[in-house]
């Protein structure tokens, strides 16, 4: 009877007939880039599809088979502005055990359904889960939108309109199931006289401020491409939280990030960046391949404060986490960061999440080894939308005058000096250096003592839902080099991929590029003038255009070489810029790593050799034991090993190292889009 009355509801926007004569309405084409998202949240639940949203469209409509052939039910739909907002559609009436096909199409603002996409293909396994699954709800007055949770973890977002004259706030639970009360379909009764259900039909299809602001009696409406989801979701008894608070969720952070590996442990790491404040949310992750236990003396130097040290006892063979927004008496402010460890080395990376004035990410990066007077930079833009900063950090209890050449594409260099003070962290904003405005550059970092460096980039490109946003942070490097080495890249589907090479030298730099996509290497040439930076776009390279790709960059004149990877993804949009490696090893050390909920891991390797070898990794979980897991490397290949497909790596923090009999490149790259 629910299913009944859920498809007769959807079907409630299908356009009118067309008088005798007239062409039918066309609607607008199928939407592009259909997946099934396998987020571990749903394992045995449901089935969850994604795709990418287009402005023009109200909505869409997700229809599901037995057989590719069909015949295709509608089995739920889902508004334009919920895609873009939380760009996940959820199938709780599939059973694992089964194969399914599903097709979408798009409604336009008058509610005309355009053509199915091409069926993609679902087969959820059988899965035993050893305990009930706790739901609950969550409606923010302040974001209008309704967070529902299973078991803490928030599962999907929907956009809603509460009362104009206010909702009452407070504990409350899902009574009774109602069907459909004064025109309101799927009304769920939470207090007397006030209900959660699709807006009022006499209103009309559409409510402009939905999401936006408030504007109901005092219920909470919701979409009714959407209202039948919770209404068959949540079963009498579903704790319902109504609050102002707007901190309990917003919409997700997404994108993705890259960081190369170290090729051993390390006594010593410094972080040049470092920021609690705000929206930022900032992890320390440490891991110790050794087999006796360590300590890590953590030194916090917070810009305009006086250092915080923790230590933390890490023990053999394990990973450890710090939430640095949760250590005591730091400022949540910006900061540089020092590791110690003592009794053996580790290896440390730094994750932050944030949403910046709307720009929602998460970057995480390996921290440098030792200071250095020198560091270097490829990438760096000042153009609309973009913000880079300049962090840089003097461990030293000496200050150190320090010299920044900053090189845009086709103009003069730009000097600047900064005086940094003993045991400083200080943050410069390329952008409003005198004549950076606007501008592509790279920029080398030289200081009369050895300090550390790093550089972060905030950017949003093009405008929203389909724009790019997001950021990301890296520490320099402290050389160039004639060689360098990149595991990851891509130009495939929702991905653009540019190289970036800074040439600070006096001479012309003649460089050659060798890619390794799946069809085999692919060589290419080019040259980057003194003192500047040059760009490469490889989807534009002949026969790149739609591959993933891991490449060598050789120079005969000392270059710096980075790497930025953008995707336009809906549910993965952001991007990542990474410095490559300028030396394989036998040997690698990831301390970051996960896989649980919307995290996709992968593992990246880059073997530019003439003879094979064999990658074998340990996964070191949190909690869970090892894992074990090893993959042939053919000679001049690349790799990407998805960790969340490794028994035993599901849904879990780990560390990783790699060990081989020839040396190979490595990164590692994280995908996400995390509600909160």
């Amino acid at each position: 009877m629910l299913v009944a009355t859920v498809l007769c509801s959807i079907f409630a926007f299908a356009a009118p007939s067309s008088p005798a004569g007239e062409a039918a309405a066309v609607g607008p084409p199928p939407p592009v880039g259909l997946e099934v998202f396998n987020r571990q949240e749903d394992l045995g639940l449901r089935v969850t599809l994604s795709w990418s949203h287009r402005p023009e469209c109200m909505g869409y409509r997700v229809y599901r088979a037995g057989a590719v052939d069909g015949p295709y039910v509608c089995v739920g739909g889902i508004s334009g502005e919920t895609m873009a907002d939380f760009p996940f559609f959820l199938d709780d009436t599939a059973r694992g055990g089964n194969a399914y096909y599903y097709g979408v199409s798009a409604l336009d603002a008058s509610g005309v359904e355009g053509p199915q996409t091409v069926p993609v293909r679902a087969a959820p396994p059988v899965y035993y889960r050893t305990s009930a699954v706790g739901k609950s709800i969550v409606c923010s007055l302040t974001n209008q939108r309704v967070y529902f949770y299973e078991n803490g973890v928030v599962v999907n977002i929907l956009r809603c309109s509460t009362g104009a004259s206010g909702t009452p706030t407070g504990n409350y639970h899902i009574m009774d199931h109602r069907g459909t009360v004064s025109s309101c379909n799927y009304w769920m009764d939470w207090r007397p006289n006030y209900g959660m259900h699709a807006w009022p039909s006499y209103l009309g299809a559409f409510e402009e401020n939905l999401g936006v602001h408030p504007c109901s009696h005092g219920c909470i409406r919701l979409h009714p491409l959407e209202a039948y989801w919770p209404y068959s979701w949540a079963p009498d008894g579903t704790p319902l939280t109504v609050t102002y608070d707007s901190l309990l969720g917003g919409l997700p952070l997404q994108g993705l990030s890259c960081s190369s590996g170290a090729t051993r442990p390390y006594g010593t790491w410094y972080f040049a960046e470092g920021f609690t404040g705000g929206t930022f949310l900032e992890y320390l992750v440490m891991f110790n391949p050794g087999a006796a236990p360590v300590v890590a003396k953590t030194t916090y130097y917070p810009e305009g404060a006086a250092p915080v040290t923790e230590n933390y006892a890490i023990a053999a063979g394990s990973r450890y986490t710090v939430c640095v927004n949760n250590v005591g008496g730091l400022p949540r402010s910006g900061h540089a960061t020092r590791v110690e460890s003592e009794g053996g080395g580790i290896v440390a990376q730094q994750a932050e999440y944030f949403d910046y004035g709307g720009r929602r990410g998460g970057s995480a990066t390996a921290g440098a080894t030792r200071p250095s007077r020198g560091w270097y930079f490829a990438e760096a833009y000042t153009g609309p939308g973009f913000d880079t900063y300049l962090l840089l950090f003097n461990p030293d209890n000496r200050s150190a005058l320090t010299t920044v050449t900053f090189c845009p594409e086709g103009a003069a260099p730009v000097t600047m000096q900064y005086d940094l003070p003993p045991l400083y962290r200080g943050t410069v904003l390329v952008n409003a250096v005198p004549g950076l405005a606007g501008k592509q550059l790279s920029f080398k970092v030289e200081a009369e003592r050895a300090i550390v460096a790093e550089r972060s980039e905030y950017f949003a490109i093009g405008m929203m839902p389909n724009g790019i946003n997001g950021g990301d942070c890296t520490v320099g490097s402290p050389k160039p080099s004639t060689a360098w080495y990149l595991a990851e890249g891509s130009t495939a589907g929702f991905f653009d991929e540019y190289v970036l090479v800074s040439n600070t030298g006096n001479e012309t730099a003649n460089v050659d590029a060798v890619f390794y996509p799946p069809t085999g290497p692919y060589g290419y040439r080019f040259q980057v003038a003194p003192n500047s930076r040059g760009t490469v776009s490889v989807d534009s390279i002949p026969g790149l255009g739609s591959t993933d790709t891991g490449a060598v960059i050789t120079s005969d004149r000392p270059i710096v070489v980075e790497r930025a990877l953008y995707c336009s993804r809906d549910s993965r949009r952001g991007g990542d810029t990474s410095p490559g490696v300028s030396s394989l090893s036998k040997d690698w050390y990831f301390a970051e790593g996960y896989t649980g909920g919307t995290f996709d891991e992968y593992i990246l390797l880059l073997n530019p050799g003439d003879l094979p070898t064999t990658a074998n990794m340990v996964f070191h979980t949190e909690g869970a034991g090892d894992v074990g897991y090893a993959c042939g490397l053919p000679p001049r290949t690349r790799i990407a090993v998805h960790a969340d497909d490794i028994p035993g790596v599901e849904w879990v923090g780990s560390a990783v190292e790699i060990h081989c009999d020839q040396p190979i490149a490595a990164e590692q790259s994280e995908t996400f889009c995390i509600p909160r």
